[in-house]
């Protein structure tokens, strides 16, 4: 059985294996803008879909997640940005 406390919690990992995930998703795939964007969006609903999350509900979760990681001390959600403005944005 899912537990949905965890899928949904705002403690998911350590902020550092967070990042490190997170920089995998967008490097990992080098597809022309718009189907990399797409793909990453059509991954999400099908994996939520396969463990019956909301993904609206899980979207929700991870804007908090953000404001979180973005708080005084840490800029990993901005970098993260960047970075995909960089990766993707670029090929724009």
């Amino acid at each position: 059985m899912i537990n949905r406390d965890k899928l949904l919690g705002m403690a998911a990992a350590h902020p550092v294996a967070m990042r490190t995930a997170m920089y995998k998703v967008i490097s990992n795939s080098q597809d022309s803008p718009e189907v990399q964007l797409q793909a990453m969006a059509m991954a999400l609903v099908a994996t939520c879909n396969a463990l019956k999350v909301d993904v609206k509900e899980l979207l929700n979760t991870v804007e908090l997640m953000a404001a979180d990681l973005d708080g005084p001390f840490s800029s990993t959600f901005r970098a993260l940005e960047a970075y995909a403005d960089n990766e993707i944005g670029r090929r724009l």
